[in-house]
């Protein structure tokens, strides 16, 4: 085994211990870094778009110069290839040619729900992609063209998150999250019905969107185990969630929690972990999350008091975040290591803790790299347990 492997091994170990509620060796550094990757490197989107392999070059820039254990993501995600072949905007380069933006595309109408529930599949392939991607409307044979491009571009991209994940193995480091799925409501939040639409359903038509979320249940495992009846315990499924602190705890209870627990508990009855990103602030939901299992979900905090947590549900669920994206780009290197100082002190007592930063990482202003590479150095030596 040499020295990479042997330290790729030794972060993998930290996490799963601090993921089991136990004390690792250390506290584990996560990166939540994603394009702030690409304006560290001085470097653009198109020029990643341009070669993989630059790609790779650009993001691994920052993972040379500043201490982390792990990363959330490598590389840059979103299949821009994929969506210019099917003829869809949905995501739009900014002017500073380094962060992502999105555009609302849920073509789904509200008299669409009993379709849906009839077969969401047959729905989705003859109706809904059709409406969310100009392209395939295109008379033949231009629309079998575009969806051949579309397919090669995908087959792509795979090969690419695949080689990300070598790359960023032979420099020592674990991806924490191998596969993504998303809560039932959240797919069609994100996808089908968008903000407005989701937010009248539950008021208009409450019983047909509960229904359409119970039957994605089944799709939501799929994605995370790929039909398998075992998972390995590393590395844990991402789920971000969305909709959530929209709702309040009584509609979340009601039409966001049942169907996304029985994802989480059929995870966790095939061994895996949840790696939850818990969009907005989450302290009036925390009953919900002490009904799981000890040691199914790791959960990182955006809003959250993350002290107040520790108390309230560090009993059950690892957290993640907890270093503030303003005081890295604002704070003086002393107070950003004081401040890390304290998280450690108060959150990784008994294990279940993952430093790293409270929001993800996108434009160059987000953080004072320095700050970062000071906490990320500090947090590595003094988290000795």
């Amino acid at each position: 085994m040499t020295d990479k492997e042997k330290l790729f091994q030794e972060r993998v170990n930290r996490f799963m211990t601090t993921a089991d509620l136990q004390e690792p060796d250390r506290v584990p550094v996560l990166s939540l870094v994603d394009t702030y990757a690409i304006a560290y490197a001085n470097s653009t989107v198109e020029e990643c778009l341009e070669n993989p392999e630059k790609e790779r070059e650009i993001y691994g820039k920052i993972y040379k110069d500043i201490y982390f254990d792990g990363a959330m993501e490598f590389g840059f995600s979103r299949a821009m290839k994929v969506y210019d072949a099917l003829g869809s905007s949905a995501y739009f380069i900014s002017e500073d040619g380094v962060t992502l933006q999105h555009r609302e595309n849920c073509p789904m109408l509200p008299e669409d729900y009993d379709e849906f529930i009839a077969d969401y599949k047959k729905f989705t392939d003859n109706v809904f992609f059709k409406r969310k991607y100009p392209n395939l409307n295109k008379p033949y044979p231009e629309n079998k063209e575009a969806l051949k491009k579309a397919a090669y571009e995908a087959a792509h991209l795979g090969k690419k998150i695949s080689d990300n994940v070598k790359y960023l193995q032979d420099m020592g480091i674990p991806l924490i999250a191998g596969k993504l799925s998303l809560a039932p409501l959240d797919i069609i939040f994100d996808f089908y019905r968008g903000f407005v639409g989701t937010t009248l359903d539950i008021r208009r038509v409450p019983e047909k969107i509960k229904e359409a979320a119970e039957i994605l249940v089944d799709y939501s495992i799929g994605l995370a185990t790929g039909g398998a009846d075992k998972m390995d315990p590393f590395p844990w499924v991402m789920t971000p969630l969305h909709i959530p602190t929209y709702l309040g705890p009584e509609k979340f209870g009601k039409f966001y929690w049942p169907s996304y627990k029985k994802f989480l508990l059929a995870v966790h009855e095939r061994g895996g972990k949840v790696f939850a990103a818990l969009e907005g602030l989450w302290d009036n939901y925390y009953e919900y999350l002490q009904e799981l299992p000890k040691g199914l979900m790791i959960a990182t905090l955006e809003r959250d008091d993350i002290f107040k947590a520790k108390k309230a549900i560090g009993n059950t669920i690892t957290l993640s975040g907890g270093m503030p994206l303003d005081k890295l780009k604002l704070g003086t290197k002393q107070e950003c290591i004081d401040y890390a100082k304290k998280l450690v002190d108060q959150c990784a007592p008994g294990g279940g803790y993952i430093f790293t930063t409270n929001l993800v990482l996108l434009s160059s202003g987000d953080a004072n790299p320095e700050n970062l590479k000071a906490v990320n150095e500090f947090v590595h030596e003094y988290g000795k347990y």
